[in-house]
């Protein structure tokens, strides 16, 4: 009894820090925009960035939301558009030869990966 406890509790660890992960990601995306919105009033080249950076920020809050009431389709589309960024980060590691860029995507993939399983887990124990 107490192990199953113990399971749904580490379940539950990993399932937050995987809906605080995609959150994590909406929110910034959501920050840069703003950022990118004034900047864009003095060059309106930003104005398309910023529109870019606030569409995947929303679609990454209403994913985190998602996955905070355990969708696995959710989850599995946010690791697919994080792991999109890894692979672009991969390419920019490539060709400039500084590996910082990757290390960010890394961590916010490494964290929902765990996801999969504490979803499966606690719907099977509930």
């Amino acid at each position: 009894m107490t192990t199953e406890i113990q399971q749904i509790s580490e379940s539950r660890k990993k399932l937050a820090s995987a809906y605080r992960a995609v959150y994590a990601i909406g929110v910034l995306s959501t920050f840069f925009s703003v950022i990118f919105f004034v900047v864009g009033n003095q060059n309106p080249e930003f104005l398309l960035v910023g529109i870019v950076c606030l569409f995947f920020g929303i679609l990454y809050l209403v994913l985190g939301f998602l996955v905070q009431r355990k969708s696995t389709i959710a989850l599995a589309i946010a690791v697919g558009l994080m792991s999109l960024n890894v692979l672009a980060a991969i390419y920019n590691m490539v060709q400039t030869g500084k590996p910082f860029g990757l290390a960010i995507p890394m961590i916010f993939l490494s964290q929902t990966v765990e996801g999969f399983k504490a979803i499966q887990v606690l719907k099977s124990k509930t």
